[in-house]
């Protein structure tokens, strides 16, 4: 039999031990990322100047809170992708939704499933057209319409022709700015409205409208735009037509930046402009309010302002002043991060170093011990080692005792076999006389059979011991024959059907019908090899078994497989049963010697036995 190695795990060395430690407690204190409470979905109708404000105020006014994830998309003024952006956030499972609709019509339904599903919604600059909504925050366009109206009044001292380029239509800017404004001038006679035309919200838009619009109507003094983009579109539209300097120009945001409203105002591109609030921080601060179950009001409005060239620098210089103080308070905020990230940097390697020194104490510990106790084993073993060397000489001793003993009672045991063979014989040439001469009795013949079986099966085993002998004396010879395999085997087997069909076995042998087994074999061995086989099989098979005996042809030989339904042999003797004189218990009965010799005559034949 073969046996593969086996492989155990061992503990580590101490120095691996300590970079896992290390590892472990690095991970379990390295910084993490703040866990996220609230989750807020920010939808805006459109990607201009204007939202990037807002948008920026936002996210900077969320940094005061702990554990608030922002997250912004813009539809770009696409009704259709608003909604798809708002069932998204929906979906995602946001704790508050942010919306500023691109239409109001559109956009209002996606506005109330929200709603209903139980998700704070707060409305920013722009409404829909429903009450299903938890805050607004903006300021009141309705309001800016009717000032930027009596601005233009007071401009034209109550007379004059006026040209008003709206927002995108449908959406609630544009509709209540142009309410407040026609609100005022229809209510003065002497304000002419000569055209009203949809911008979009766009700068685009406007120049092109405005660029149709002024060949059909001369001596227009003010062109109203409701918001600062569309008033430069109209202004580029009026210079390209030479009319630029006969008229004012007057929009609505007042946003600071160059090329923005307070820089066209300024500059006197724009006659005047009215703040128009993005209220970003606002906007945070009422979500929060609501998230956090504090009181909030439903309607914020924010106030505005009108800007024209008597403030606007004074105003420049603010905002820029703010600006610069945003970008401080940014940078600060940088370097507050980089610190609690050395912070937590530091803790780390200080909580390292603490259990590293408690590891290195332990190591140190462990190490004191270790030599302790290894010296106390040295000691241990060095006496032993003396006991086991003095054991080991008189282990020696008697093993040559016990070698020489044995060898004299094989010796004798050899001798007193090769006599019995002699009387043996002798016995078995009457009986076989008698036999034949016939006039016995059928219970003599009986008696008889019996008599001669026994003398034959001492002879086998004598025959056994003599020829084990030879085999261990090295005196065993292979007679070697060139004969058929397959047809000894069958004949031999013949020998065992009479003891099958008594013992109601069923016995088979079977054998590769397309091989040819001829080779030269020593007959008389082989037919020990083949009789000693069947008869282990035969004496420990129970009645209504099964044994099998196989012929094959492999590469360089032949394979004969015996096999039984026997009740097998235990682990712990099958190594053993080639040895010779081996039996498994009292209760087998047999010399012990059959399967090593067995063993011995086919390794001559330069086989192999499992």
């Amino acid at each position: 039999m073969r046996t593969q190695p086996h492989f155990l795990p061992t503990w580590g060395s101490p120095g691996k031990v300590l970079l896992l430690a290390i590892s472990i407690i690095f991970l379990m204190t390295a910084c993490r990322p703040p866990e996220t409470r609230w989750r807020i979905g920010v939808s805006q109708c459109s990607n201009d100047e204007w939202r990037h404000k807002m948008n920026h105020e936002m996210m900077r006014e969320a940094l005061f809170y702990d554990g608030v994830e922002v997250s912004i998309r813009s539809a770009v003024d696409n009704s259709s992708q608003q909604i798809e952006h708002i069932r998204r956030f929906v979906e995602e499972g946001v704790d508050l939704l942010v919306v500023s609709p691109n239409e109001a019509a559109a956009v209002t339904p996606a506005v109330e499933e929200a709603y209903a599903r139980g998700i704070p919604v707060v409305m920013v600059d722009r409404n829909i057209l429903s009450e299903q909504y938890t805050a607004y925050v903006g300021a009141d366009n309705y309001e800016i319409g009717k000032d930027v109206a009596r601005y233009i009044v007071n401009r034209l001292n109550g007379h004059g022709r006026v040209l008003e380029i709206r927002g995108l239509d449908g959406s609630t800017p544009a509709i209540d700015r142009h309410r407040g404004w026609m609100e005022v001038i229809e209510a003065t006679p002497g304000i002419e409205c000569v055209a009203s035309v949809d911008g979009g919200w766009l700068q685009a838009i406007a120049e092109e409208k405005a660029d149709s619009l002024l060949p059909l109507h001369e001596d227009i003094d003010i062109v109203f735009s409701q918001n600062d983009r569309m008033a430069l579109g109209a202004y580029i539209a009026a210079r390209r037509h030479g009319k630029a300097e006969k008229m004012l120009f007057i929009g609505i945001d007042a946003l600071p930046g160059e090329d923005y409203g307070l820089d066209l105002v300024s500059d006197g591109v724009l006659e005047a402009s009215f703040i128009y609030p993005t209220g970003g921080e606002r906007v945070i601060q009422v979500a929060m309010s609501i998230l956090e179950g504090k009181p909030f009001k439903r309607e914020t409005m924010l106030s505005t302002a009108l800007v024209d060239r008597t403030n606007a620098r004074v105003l420049q210089m603010q905002t820029d002043h703010i600006l610069e103080q945003d970008t401080k308070i940014e940078r600060l905020g940088s370097l507050i991060d980089e610190y609690l990230l050395r912070y937590s940097a530091q803790r780390v390697m200080l909580y390292a170093c603490l259990l590293i020194l408690a590891l290195v104490l332990a190591l140190l510990a462990i190490i004191i011990r270790a030599y302790w106790t290894k010296n106390e084993l040295n000691r241990r073993l060095f006496r032993q080692k003396k006991q086991l060397e003095e054991q080991r000489d008189q282990l020696i001793s008697l093993s040559k005792q016990l070698e020489e003993a044995t060898h004299a009672k094989l010796v004798f045991f050899t001798n007193v076999s090769h006599d019995f063979r002699t009387p043996l014989t002798l016995i078995a040439d009457p009986v076989e006389q008698i036999m034949d001469a016939g006039g016995l009795t059928e219970k003599q013949q009986g008696l008889l059979r019996v008599v001669h079986k026994n003398v034959h099966v001492l002879l086998r085993l004598v025959n056994q011991i003599l020829d084990f002998r030879k085999y261990e004396n090295g005196k065993a010879e292979l007679h070697l024959t060139n004969v058929d395999l397959r047809a000894r085997l069958e004949d031999w087997s013949q020998s065992f059907r009479s003891l099958a069909v008594k013992k109601h076995i069923r016995f088979t042998f079977e054998a590769d019908g397309e091989a040819d087994f001829h080779m030269p074999i020593d007959v008389e061995k082989m037919e020990r090899i083949c009789f000693n086989l069947l008869s282990n099989a035969f004496k420990f098979t129970p009645e209504n078994g099964r044994i099998g005996m196989t012929l094959s042809a492999i590469e360089g030989g032949v394979r004969l497989i015996v096999s039984d339904t026997g009740a097998g042999i235990s682990v712990e003797h099958i190594r053993h049963i080639f040895e010779r004189f081996y039996q498994i218990d009292v209760h087998h009965t047999g010399s012990g010697i059959g399967l090593a010799l067995v063993k011995a005559f086919v390794e001559l034949h330069g086989g192999t036995i499992e």
